[in-house]
């Protein structure tokens, strides 16, 4: 190649770098970039690490402020750390109020309502009704015969059957008792009930259970049902029992009627006992007043014969001292007594001498008349 061709070419540096000249380009730049991106992740890291740990802290604030609870009136709640109750005694339950415990699966809330008056209500002896029947109080439609599995009876005392149910209401007193001890304390008492139910049926003839001893009847429920629970504790506090029964309704209509006239037959019975008392009552009332009035006349009679004789007791010593003095002193008094009583009074003076005595008397004077006459003339 010729000096002209050489002097054309451009310079060239004397030493070439190391690297490419296009690896020299990209490298200067590059530095600067990993900086900012290292420092802008490491910022957003710091941030998500700082907001992990406050929604942590609100978390773990959430989770304890979960176990916040109230028990309301009427109840009592019982706190479950896996499976057993919290304390021990009467500290495991808890009344009405705001309480803490740990939330669950570590803790768990049993309420137990203790207010309220729960029912029983024993049906294994009754027809089968509906709902609405049983809201209504109404009865099926007789049939001439009952239906196995379905309508439920008591075989009575006389061979005889009928059909009752008992109704039985009671409150929790024990509530851990109740609660923790049976897994269902209201079938127990539904299975006691009927049981008692059909115990007194066997004890009493159907008319005495169906009208003639139904308070008999009720106590024998009763009493059956308390022998049967009265050893289970079941935490329950019993309240009066209610026992209703009827005879099977084909033959309700004949037992309706016995009733009616046992009735009437009372009420007649009643009547004429009522009469009979008031009618003897009477008699006897007036029996004592004759009594009475007999004994009353015959104390005053003998009053009165006590005091004439007591009279002349006393008088006999002056008429044995003086007999003419006393004779004229009586004599007096009578005359006293008697001429008290009369209008018209004349005084004969003792003839003098031989002189005869002369009466005198006006026949002619009106005679007085009474105030009854002189109404009657008017």
């Amino acid at each position: 190649m010729s000096d002209k061709e050489h002097s054309d070419l451009p310079d060239l540096p004397e030493k070439l770098p190391d690297q490419p000249a296009e690896s020299n380009l990209e490298a200067i730049p590059e530095a600067p970039m990993e900086d900012a991106g290292t420092r802008a992740l490491a910022d957003a890291l710091s941030s998500s690490f700082k907001f992990v740990k406050v929604m942590m802290v609100v978390l773990v604030v959430v989770f304890f402020g979960s176990g916040v609870f109230t028990v309301n009136p009427n109840e009592v709640a019982v706190v479950l750390r896996f499976g057993k109750p919290v304390g021990s005694g009467s500290d495991q339950i808890l009344s009405q109020g705001l309480h803490w415990s740990f939330p669950y699966p570590v803790d768990e809330i049993v309420r137990i309502p203790i207010g309220e008056s729960r029912t029983i209500d024993a049906t294994n002896c009754w027809y089968q009704v509906t709902p609405d029947m049983e809201i209504s109080g109404a009865l099926p439609e007789p049939r001439s015969q009952l239906q196995p599995g379905v309508d439920g009876y008591a075989l009575t005392s006389d061979g005889n059957i009928i059909h009752a149910r008992a109704i039985a209401k009671y409150r929790i007193s024990d509530p851990i008792r109740y609660t923790f001890n049976y897994l269902d304390v209201t079938n127990i008492l539904e299975n006691a009930l009927n049981n008692a139910v059909l115990y007194a049926g066997t004890r009493f003839s159907a008319d005495a259970a169906l009208y003639k001893d139904k308070m008999g009847f009720r106590d024998a429920v009763r009493l059956r049902f308390l022998q049967t629970i009265e050893g289970a504790n079941l935490g329950i506090e019993l309240e009066p029992i209610e026992v209703q029964t009827i005879p099977p309704m084909y033959v309700k209509e004949a037992f309706d009627r016995v009733l009616e006239a046992e009735q009437v037959l009372s009420q007649t019975r009643n009547k004429a006992e009522g009469e009979a008392l008031e009618l003897t009552r009477k008699a006897v009332g007036e029996a004592q007043a004759v009594i009475s009035d007999g004994m009353t006349r015959s104390n005053m009679l003998v009053q009165a014969v006590r005091a004439d004789a007591r009279f002349f007791s006393d008088q006999l010593s002056h008429y044995q001292k003086n007999p003419k003095l006393f004779e004229e002193r009586l004599l007096v008094e009578t005359m006293s007594d008697v001429l008290s009583k009369v209008d018209d009074k004349w005084f004969l003076p003792a003839a003098s001498g031989k002189a005869p005595q002369q009466l005198r008397l006006m026949l002619n004077r009106e005679p007085k008349v009474t105030t009854d006459e002189q109404a009657e003339e008017d």
